[in-house]
């Protein structure tokens, strides 16, 4: 393996506090399927009213969700070669998620497309503790976009919906679809809004009951009290800002999917950022975004297309939130250290802790220590080289001549002895 650069080096040391903070966060946290449990617990209370109200019908269309998840994840198991973990509560609350969303008097088949989709969605991004999109909002976007009049039509209150067969019963639209061609909000009484008495979902018109589930959630901890606190506060906010009117504040809460989705989809522990303040950024951006959505567009559920943006958003929230705290604190250091100096210096100097400042007085700042060597006041001469002139180049030259010459002579001489003395041995050799 090659060594790491530099540049690796420092993006190392730069997420070293990020991740510390991410890894205390998650010590904090509790368990997905504790937290799964919990909704599905609260969703069955939803479930209750809704056959209540739709008959077994409802049941029905729960019951196909939940399996088509449960054999769809079975799949994906056994072709991505991994264990299927009957613990893995995710599929049971995803399928009933998705079920809750959609009318009592939806077609089979569209329920069994919408809870396909949302776990084969899970296992393109890796399965378990891997994919950034809540699947049920998959799902229902999906559906909202290919089949709308099977979707977004609903029968009426107190309708008797067989569990099997043609439905013949009427259908009407959502309060929100009339809002949307109309432009006026319902005649409804408290009463009416809080036992939800209007045509929807069947799981997202129980407002009581949301409310009900959603308190359990937070005391439970099973939803980030940050990110809900963010997305509903700043939805209220920009909302009121923009219409000027609490009705329609308060009916956008109650219609479509807003307050089901911040309940039961918003909090899912698969798709929130760690860090508490990563969450609140979390939830304004949803809310946001969803008040933009909604002014803008003329279809229902846009809550779901929101929430989808926002989950892309989310893995970058935990840096940036890092980051806005960082900047905070050094700001809160720079004022604390900068800011009412003077205040600061004319109140020591009443209380006699410092000398009194007058008008002609010099401040003297005192000599910084830089950890620099005691100076000895001795002068040190440097020896320079002096510069050379026409006639000492002229005589160097020479000497170099003249050293030349002296070595090429004694070169000759050598050779010269070298050349007797072999003669002087062929004599006597002879």
């Amino acid at each position: 393996m090659s060594s790491p650069t530099r540049e690796e080096l420092l993006r190392k040391i730069d997420d070293a506090p990020l991740l510390m903070t991410m890894d205390a966060a998650r010590k904090k946290l509790r368990k997905p399927r504790s937290v799964y449990g919990d909704q599905i617990l609260l969703m069955l209370a939803v479930m209750v009213l809704a056959i209540y109200i739709y008959g077994f019908r409802s049941l029905a269309v729960c019951i196909c969700s939940v399996s088509c998840c449960a054999i769809t994840d079975m799949i994906g198991c056994f072709l991505c070669k991994k264990e299927y973990s009957f613990k893995d509560l995710s599929n049971v609350a995803y399928g009933m998620a998705v079920a809750l969303m959609l009318p009592a008097c939806v077609e089979y088949h569209i329920v069994a497309i919408g809870a396909v989709l949302a776990i084969t969605v899970k296992h393109i991004f890796g399965g378990k503790d891997n994919y950034i999109f809540n699947p049920a909002a998959v799902a229902i976007a999906f559906l909202i976009i290919c089949y709308p009049q099977q979707v977004l039509t609903y029968p009426e209150l107190g309708a008797e919906l067989p569990v099997f067969g043609a439905i013949d019963v009427p259908h009407v639209n959502s309060i929100e679809s009339n809002f949307i061609k109309n432009g006026a909000i319902p005649n409804l009484s408290v009463l009416e809004v809080i036992m939800g008495n209007f045509s929807g979902p069947m799981g997202t018109t129980h407002i009581l009951v949301l409310l009900v589930s959603g308190i359990c959630l937070l005391f439970r901890k099973s939803i980030s009290f940050a990110a809900t606190l963010g997305g509903m506060g700043s939805m209220a906010l920009i909302s009121f800002m923009l219409t000027g009117s609490a009705d329609i504040v308060v009916f956008r809460f109650i219609s479509g999917f807003v307050l089901f989705g911040f309940i039961f989809l918003a909090s899912d522990p698969q798709t929130l950022p760690v860090t508490g303040g990563g969450r609140f950024l979390y939830g304004l951006a949803l809310g946001t975004t969803a008040t933009i959505f909604r002014n803008s567009a003329s279809i229902e559920g846009v809550f779901v297309f929101a929430l989808l943006i926002t989950n892309a958003l989310s893995l970058y929230l935990d840096r940036l939130w890092f980051d806005i705290k960082r900047l905070i604190k050094q700001a809160f250091t720079y004022l604390k250290n900068n800011l009412g100096s003077f205040e600061r210096m004319s109140r020591d100097a009443k209380q006699g802790k410092t000398h009194s400042l007058a008008d002609t007085q010099e401040i003297i700042i005192q000599p910084v220590n830089y950890n620099m060597p005691a100076i000895d006041n001795k002068v040190t001469k440097v020896k320079r080289k002096k510069k050379l002139g026409f006639a000492e180049i002229k005589d160097s030259i020479a000497d170099l001549f003249t050293k030349k010459k002296k070595q090429t002579n004694k070169t000759e001489v050598s050779h010269g002895n070298s050349k007797t003395d072999k003669a002087g041995k062929d004599k006597k050799e002879d």
